[in-house]
């Protein structure tokens, strides 16, 4: 399995921007599940035409704002963005199933578009939006003004020592509150926080961020079993240049496997 993956991070021909072709054809959402001791896995399937079908209509419209007519959308949602010093992000497609049979398809971006949590048509955060807003406002007004202070002159050694710590300590604070915003969800109709999820390690910068746990979570919510899931990267390739345009890439290790293991639980059933 592991070499299968591995196909998922090689590069491709001409379809995916004159480079090699890549095997988009196995296991890209997985992780293993503490209650069942296994490791459940969702291969792409169909999600990739999807995805490349998505692709198209991101670089036709300019925009993630596409579903609107052209004088409703937000100039925020404009993928030059993703161009400058965002340096890309990853988009995601999940090819699903209702009740009745009918197929069913979502998309996601991971984390904030532009310091937003929510875009027409795409999957919703884990979290409230709102919620989000009224915890962290205040706090970041707190440290800001710290920061402030410490860009004073003449501001004692003392002094500085004690203002980096309070800053600190209302970092890991608020870190652990908005943690606790993240409602996990799985197909076996069970809830838990980040923290129950994590539990007995840390809980990675962005995790419950990423277009898989999204769609899966958007899935659980409208009743929709998902058949396959694709990622891609869109935008200038990231710093660690590990992630490039246009390719597609399996979840990653620390802040999706762990939650991908819980939020696969039961959809088999």
């Amino acid at each position: 399995m592991e070499k299968n993956r591995a196909l998922l991070r090689t590069k491709n021909p001409d379809k995916f921007g004159n480079r090699k072709k890549q095997s988009v054809t196995h296991h890209t959402a997985f992780g293993f599940c503490r209650k069942c001791g296994v490791e459940h896995a969702l291969e792409t399937g169909d999600a990739v035409s999807l995805a490349s079908a998505l692709m198209t209509q991101l670089e036709s419209n300019g925009c993630i704002d596409f579903e609107l007519p052209q004088e409703q959308r937000n100039p925020g949602f404009s993928l030059d963005y993703l161009w400058g010093e965002a340096r890309g992000k990853m988009f995601g497609v999940a090819d699903c199933i209702d009740a009745n049979g009918k197929r069913v398809a979502l998309k996601a971006f991971s984390c904030q578009y532009q310091g937003r949590w929510e875009a027409p048509g795409w999957a919703p955060p884990l979290l409230d939006p709102q919620a989000w807003d009224r915890l962290v406002e205040p706090v970041d007004r707190e440290i800001k003004s710290i920061g402030l202070e410490l860009e004073r002159p003449h501001v004692s050694k003392t002094t500085r020592l004690e203002l980096r710590e309070q800053r600190k300590i209302l970092s890991q604070a608020l870190m652990r509150d908005i943690h606790e915003l993240y409602e996990v969800s799985n197909f076996c109709g069970e809830r838990r926080s980040l923290s129950d999820v994590f539990i007995g390690q840390g809980i990675p910068t962005g995790a419950g961020d990423c277009c898989a746990p999204k769609l899966l979570h958007s899935a659980v919510s409208k009743d929709l079993r998902p058949l396959g899931i694709a990622e891609f990267f869109w935008g200038r390739e990231n710093l660690s240049h590990t992630r490039r345009h246009r390719l597609f890439y399996s979840c990653c290790q620390d802040k999706c496997q762990p939650l991908l293991g819980f939020m696969l639980c039961g959809i088999d059933k």
